[in-house]
């Protein structure tokens, strides 16, 4: 029993790693773990409506390219990796918790991007909302600069 929850545990604390050579495809790349976990939660933020929009995912893979230099030959194998983590993970936790030791900058940098995914489609689903705040709170990013950046990312109405 004890080594069944111990086996649990460490599978929660890892889950993000996935399985296989899937983690492997970010190093390849040339990307840093936290890069690539950035990556993959705006893919799990994607999802949070419950439908993944092609828009949504064009503007990860357009962040990917830019903001990583990265070509798309490149950039399609850490995409494909990450969104397969992003569809096997089961909290937010174990990718937050190696984010949040970003300087404060850069995790605004992250919710602006992050923003920009939620906003791709047009709408704003409440569930993106509630699950975008849930990551700012884990990432210790206060809640007045949450709402600059959704400000300032949200399109004219």
């Amino acid at each position: 029993m004890f080594n069944l929850f111990k086996n649990l545990l460490e599978k929660s604390n890892s889950d993000w790693q996935g399985s296989g050579n899937t983690h492997n495809q970010w190093r390849e790349a040339g990307l840093t773990e936290q890069q690539y976990l950035a990556v993959v939660l705006m893919l799990q933020l994607s999802h949070a409506d419950f439908s993944s929009e092609q828009q949504e995912h064009d503007v990860v893979m357009q962040y990917l390219q830019q903001e990583f230099d990265l070509t798309a030959d490149k950039a399609e194998p850490v995409f494909a990796a990450a969104l397969a983590q992003a569809g096997d993970a089961t909290c937010l936790h174990g990718f937050t918790t190696k984010l949040k030791d970003l300087p404060y900058k850069d995790r605004l940098a992250l919710l602006d991007q992050m923003w920009k995914v939620v906003f791709a489609d047009g709408e704003l689903d409440p569930h993106e909302e509630a699950m975008l705040r849930k990551i700012a709170d884990l990432l210790l990013i206060r809640h007045s600069d949450y709402i600059q950046s959704k400000l300032a990312i949200q399109p004219p109405n």
